[in-house]
């Protein structure tokens, strides 16, 4: 995840998104809602919140699932467009 922090651009990685999805409270498989309300109640930043109301509504069944769709995800957000020929 990239972010605007005092002038500087901070670039994080869906691997550190980790800390809102796991822990005491979050048992999987988990679908997209239950990820939401507990990465919430973990005061999640908004773009990382963001990540999450983009993937789909599926039951993952581990934490490494949603950080391969966030990865994907992310990898679709900063691809540059196609240059118009």
């Amino acid at each position: 995840m990239i972010r605007l922090y005092g002038g500087e651009l901070i670039k994080r990685g869906p691997r550190d998104a980790k800390e809102y999805i796991t822990g005491r409270g979050i048992g999987y498989p988990a679908n997209r809602k239950d990820l939401i309300r507990f990465a919430e109640g973990k005061e999640a930043e908004s773009d990382f919140l963001d990540l999450l109301r983009g993937i789909p509504e599926i039951e993952y069944n581990t934490p490494d699932d949603v950080t391969r769709e966030i990865e994907r995800l992310e990898s679709e957000r900063v691809r540059p467009p196609k240059p118009k020929e």
